[in-house]
C-alpha cells in the first residue's frame, strides 16, 4: 500500500474516535481527547514565555496551542489533553493515556439556514486612503462570513473533509478553530528550523502563473519574506533563503520564499513565533504600523483567526502553522475568515474574489457549494 494511502487510512480511523484536538500534516498527525488542563497565557509579548512554562509545568507529552493574531487581544491557549496519540504510515502510537472507542454513528452535515457577509468596501477604502497617505506600504485585509445551520455541525465531519481535500496543508482543530492552512510559521525539530513566507495568490489554473507574475503580487510576496527573514536571521547562526516560487494547493496557487535554519542553543519554537508573528503575510509592512491600522478599519475582531496554531513538546520543539482558511465553530454556528493583502493599486473587485477563493476549503469542509 502506498504510504500516504496509509497514513491517511491510519489517519481517518483515528478520526473516527472522536479527537477533541487535531493536527494533521504530510505524514504525521497528532490528536488529542479530553482536556487535562488549559492555560489561559494572557496577553502581551510575555504569552510566548507563559506558553512555555505552562507546557514544561504541565506534561513531558506534547500540548495544542493556538494564540490569537494581536498579541493585546485575550484568547491564547494551552491545551494538554487527557490522551495524545501519534499517527503516520505504519498505525496509531498512543503517546499518553487510552484511546476511546470507535464511534459507531458518522454525523450528517446539517443544513445551511442563513449566510451573512461581512462589511468589505468601507474597510477596502480605508485601508487604501493609509496606502495613499504612505502610512504602510502594504495591509492584509481580513472579511468574514457568518453561517447558521438548523442543527448542531458535526466538527469531526469537518476535519474529516479538509483532510480528505486539502492533502497539502496544515489541518487542525483547536478548541472551536478549524482549518487547513497551507504555510508552516515555524517547525523546529531539536536545533533545525524550517518556516514558509506564502504571499501572493491566484486560483489554481492555467492561469495561475501568469498573474503570479504582475510587480503587484510580487511586491506583496517580498514584503512578507523580508519579514520573516528578518526575524529568523535573530535566532539562527545559519539560515538559507531559497528563491521564490509558486505552490500549489488545492484551491490556491502562493508565491512562496522557503527558509531552513539552525537555531542558538536553548530557542525555543515559541522564541522564534514571538518574533516572527505577525508576518507581512497576515498583517502588512512596517508591521506595528499595519497592526494598529488592522484595529482600526477592521469591523470584526480576528480572535484567533491569522494566529500562530500548533503543538509543542516540553523540550520547546514543535510545529506551528497560521490559522488561515479557518473558522470558528459553535453548535450550530461558523464565522469563517478570509483576506487579502493591499498595497497602493489593489482593486477592491479583485481582492475579494481573492477572498472568496480562499473560502473554498471551508465551504467546501462544510458540504456548503
Amino acid at each position: 500500500m502506498p504510504v500516504r494511502t496509509s497514513f491517511l487510512n491510519n489517519v481517518l480511523d483515528a478520526l473516527a474516535r472522536g479527537p477533541d484536538h487535531v493536527w494533521v500534516e504530510n505524514q504525521f498527525a497528532l490528536l488529542g481527547w479530553g482536556t487535562e488542563r488549559r492555560f489561559d497565557v494572557g496577553i502581551g509579548p510575555d504569552r510566548y514565555e507563559r506558553a512555555m512554562e505552562a507546557v514544561r509545568e504541565a506534561s513531558p507529552t506534547p500540548a495544542f496551542v493556538s494564540l490569537t493574531f494581536d498579541v493585546d487581544e485575550e484568547g491564547s491557549m494551552v491545551l494538554v489533553p487527557e490522551t495524545v496519540a501519534r499517527v503516520d504510515g505504519t498505525g496509531v502510537t498512543v503517546i499518553k493515556g487510552s484511546l476511546p472507542p470507535t464511534k459507531t454513528s458518522h454525523s450528517q452535515m446539517p443544513r445551511l439556514v442563513n449566510w451573512r457577509d461581512g462589511p468589505w468596501n468601507q474597510p477596502f477604502d480605508g485601508a487604501l486612503e493609509a496606502l495613499s497617505r504612505d502610512e504602510v506600504e502594504k495591509v492584509v485585509l481580513s472579511r468574514t462570513v457568518n453561517l447558521e445551520f438548523d442543527h448542531a455541525i458535526p466538527t469531526s465531519l469537518v476535519v474529516e473533509n479538509l483532510v480528505l481535500t486539502q492533502p497539502d496543508a496544515y489541518v487542525f482543530g483547536v478548541e472551536g478553530l478549524f482549518g487547513s492552512s497551507p504555510e508552516l510559521l515555524s517547525e523546529l525539530k531539536g536545533r533545525a528550523l524550517r518556516s514558509t513566507s506564502l504571499a501572493g495568490s491566484a486560483a489554481n489554473g492555467g492561469s495561475a502563473e501568469s498573474a503570479l507574475s504582475s510587480s503587484k503580487i510580487i511586491r506583496e510576496h517580498d514584503f512578507a519574506a523580508d519579514s520573516v527573514a528578518e526575524a529568523l536571521a535573530s535566532h539562527c547562526v545559519d539560515l538559507t533563503r531559497g528563491p521564490r516560487q509558486q505552490a500549489r494547493f488545492a484551491d490556491v496557487v502562493h508565491l512562496a520564499t522557503y527558509f531552513e535554519g539552525t537555531v542558538r542553543d536553548g530557542t525555543s519554537i515559541l522564541d522564534v513565533i514571538r518574533d516572527l508573528h505577525p508576518t507581512a503575510a497576515v498583517a502588512g509592512t512596517p508591521t506595528k504600523a499595519a497592526v494598529e491600522l488592522i484595529r482600526e478599519i477592521e469591523v470584526h475582531d480576528r480572535h484567533r483567526y491569522a494566529g500562530p496554531v500548533g503543538w509543542l513538546d516540553d523540550s520547546g520543539s514543535g510545529t506551528f502553522a497560521i490559522a488561515i482558511r479557518c473558522g470558528l465553530i459553535d453548535g450550530s454556528s461558523a464565522t469563517l475568515y478570509t483576506g487579502a493583502g493591499l498595497v497602493t493599486g489593489s482593486d477592491s473587485g479583485e481582492e475579494y474574489e481573492e477572498t472568496e477563493i480562499k473560502l473554498r476549503p471551508m465551504l467546501r469542509a462544510l458540504q456548503i457549494s
